[in-house]
């Protein structure tokens, strides 16, 4: 057998190595560190749920009563690697997703070190520093960041290829890497690969513009490959919180920004704080969006050893460590303020502590130039040396990965919480019922109940006092639940600034406004004798249906003015606030009854009947985003603004049936250009090779 066809030992070495950390997801515990259960396993289980129900999930029935979901960033439903949450039980899914994406990473950047010229026990090595390295633990709670991340070094590898060979079958590998880039539902790594893409290209120093060109090709047919998942995530981001005219601003847009402070952990984890216990410190008082940023300790020798004498790409891998450091620091930063004006939709990346990215590939990339520079140097026991090399980096690594994500037993994701078993009383037979709907009032008036001290007692209390959108596990939806998500509009946005005018001072006034909303019951702490809050679930008396019939329909241009209205008649559940052309109108509606609800992932179905004679008003507490595509006894019918955001619908007289989702048209244009992009990509894999160059090589060799 040839060393070419040989099993890739060292590869699979370095995999098993990556696991260690992970060795609890071998057991019957579940990761649910961070947003996991809050926002990641709800997601993922709406999606799995529909499509195993042989449903297209166009949406969310939990998250404000229903908003989409196939077209929604956050979910990246068309990301292949979502089979796993169809075919597995939640929590062994969500391993899965996780050790998948690290050996993808470990191989991906091995890979990439391979075009650096490394042999392939060398950059074994490289790729388990990268795969454990401060960005890469800290992204693993978060499927979308954690898949995006796996895939990059596997597109740079591509188009290291491409700029060596350029050739149909390159160009067709670099787009479909980039498309998986695109098809996780990240756009900061949209602009990562693109960083990362014009840093290898501009290193070679030859065919400068040809290779961009070729890179921009590839980067429009995976833009073509990607469209199910591109055209509707941009028109929904257009219209958005995070969108122009959203509300986003540089305060907003710099939360959770890179503190001054932390740039000393560069150098080691806990430097400033034990990020894997506490969640503040007097100098960093909230919690960091990478609680890990250090490359570690022999991953970062190795890359001062690059920069001191790794050759050529050196300066472009500091590039991309220094550029990616600029950006995380935020609206403080010169170059966050240079990309923000720059680049239009900037501003709507939150969190700009997620550029560390660009500074964990350029550390690692500077890191495999080290490795370069000892493998040169290394004459005997090549093979030993490197295993003690990477043992090294896992000893490093090993605690840190392990203790940020952290797991529990699976019944968390199986056994509702105690205090929500009364609601789940409530709950109606499978989709013939609305689902029953949940006020988080703790998230508007936060009460001091979590122990900022220990982090896996804080995440306890939070599932125990049903932070959104846990109980939606369980069957229970929320209403006016405080995200600036991308996938929520701008009137949500909107609702969210009112109601934290709102909730602290004046719950009155809130309660009105979430039983209009539908809501069944709120969540709110109360003190305990012992001092400690307690959650306490509060039905309300006599709630509303979330679809009825209302009384009169109450009409105005001008927004603002009907809001003023809204309020001052103390939020009438009975009438619908509807912004509409013309004069200012206050109308009559006849009285209607909803007489079945199928609440489905592929659309809300309802049976109602009108009494008339004159048309009836149908009120729909789900956001107009959920309902844009609605028929009325299978004919298109238009959904008014109704709530500021919401959906309403004059109904004539008699028996109807209504159907509402979101606009299929942005997934129906991606799939045609996905079509498109696949008859391109068959005909450039199948066309004859001219010549090409030889094996690829860098000045680590």
């Amino acid at each position: 057998m040839s060393r070419d066809r040989a099993f890739p030992w060292p590869l699979a070495a370095a995999i098993v190595a990556a696991f260690v950390p992970y060795r609890e997801f071998f057991t019957s515990r579940v990761p649910v560190t961070r947003d996991l259960p809050f926002y990641f396993y709800p997601l993922k289980a709406h999606m799995a749920d529909a499509i195993r129900r042989g449903q297209v999930p166009w949406l969310d029935p939990y998250r404000w009563g229903g908003v989409p979901l196939l077209g929604a960033p956050g979910a990246a439903v068309f990301y292949p690697g979502n089979v796993l949450f169809v075919v597995l039980p939640l929590g062994v899914a969500m391993k899965a997703w996780i050790l998948l994406h690290l050996a993808l990473a470990v191989a991906g950047f091995a890979a990439f070190a391979c075009r650096l010229g490394l042999t392939s026990g060398w950059a074994a090595v490289a790729g388990l520093g990268f795969a454990l390295g401060g960005a890469s633990v800290s992204l693993a709670p978060f499927p979308s960041s954690f898949s995006a991340l796996a895939v990059l070094p596997w597109f740079a590898a591509a188009v290291v290829d491409l700029a060596e060979a350029p050739a149909g079958r390159t160009v067709v590998k670099a787009a479909l890497f980039a498309a998986l880039l695109l098809l996780s539902g990240i756009p900061e790594f949209v602009l990562f690969g693109a960083a990362v893409a014009a840093a290898l290209v501009v290193r070679r120093g030859t065919a400068v513009g040809r290779s961009l060109g070729l890179v921009g090709a590839a980067a429009l047919l995976a833009g073509f490959l990607a469209a199910p998942q591109l055209v509707p995530s941009v028109s929904t981001a257009l219209g958005s919180a995070r969108g122009p005219g959203g509300g986003m601003n540089d305060l907003t847009a710099g939360e959770k920004s890179l503190p001054r402070a932390r740039l000393v952990e560069f150098l080691g984890d806990g430097l400033v704080a034990d990020w894997t216990k506490v969640a503040t410190t007097p100098r960093v008082t909230d919690y960091p969006y990478l609680p890990s940023i250090t490359p570690g300790r022999v991953v970062l020798l190795l890359a001062l050893v690059g920069l001191a004498g790794g050759g050529r790409g050196r300066l472009a891998a500091f590039a991309l460590v220094a550029v990616g450091v600029g950006l995380a620091l935020g609206p403080s930063s010169s170059v966050w303020q240079a990309a923000a004006g720059a680049i239009p939709f900037f501003r709507s990346l939150r969190y700009p502590e997620k550029h560390l990215v660009l500074t964990a590939f350029g550390a690692a990339w500077l890191a495999a130039l080290g490795i370069g520079v000892i493998a040169r140097r290394v004459r005997t026991r090549e093979a030993v040396i490197a295993v003690l090399l990477g043992a090294a980096v896992l000893v490093d690594r090993e605690r840190t990965a392990r203790l940020l994500v952290e797991t529990d037993a699976g019944s968390c994701l199986t056994e509702p919480p105690a205090i929500l078993r009364p609601l789940l009383l409530l709950r109606g037979a499978g989709e013939s019922v609305p689902r029953p709907r949940l006020f988080h009032f703790d998230s508007w008036a936060p009460v001091p109940r979590f122990d900022s001290n220990d982090l896996f007692a804080a995440n306890r209390a939070a599932r125990a006092s049903l932070d959104p959108a846990y109980a939606s596990l369980f069957g229970v939806a929320y209403i006016l639940d405080p995200d600036y998500d991308v996938s929520l509009p701008q009137e949500a946005g909107e609702w969210n600034r009112l109601m934290a005018r709102s909730a602290p001072v004046s719950s009155g006034m809130t309660l009105r406004m979430v039983r209009a909303g539908g809501a069944t019951a709120v969540l709110q702490s109360f003190p305990g004798i012992d001092g400690r809050f307690v959650p306490a679930l509060r039905p309300l008396r006599d709630p509303l249906p979330p679809y009825r019939f209302v009384a009169r329909v109450v009409s105005d241009p001008d927004g603002l003015h009907l809001f003023k209205r809204f309020l001052d008649e103390g939020v009438d559940p009975f009438a619908a606030w509807v912004v509409r052309p013309g004069a200012a109108a206050a109308t009559g509606a006849s009285g209607g009854s909803v007489l079945s609800v199928r609440d489905r992932a592929d659309g809300l179905f309802l049976e109602v009947d009108v009494k008339g004679p004159g048309a009836g008003y149908l009120m729909l507490w789900r956001l107009r985003a959920a309902t844009e595509e609605a028929t009325l006894d299978d004919r298109p019918v238009t959904v008014e603004d109704a709530a500021f955001g919401f959906s309403g619908l004059a109904v004539p007289s008699g028996r109807h049936r209504l159907c509402f989702r979101p606009s299929g048209g942005p997934v129906r244009w991606g799939l045609g250009a996905a079509a498109i992009g696949a008859v391109v990509c068959a005909a450039l894999w199948t066309r004859r090779p001219g010549s090409s160059s030889g094996p690829p090589t860098d000045g680590a060799t």
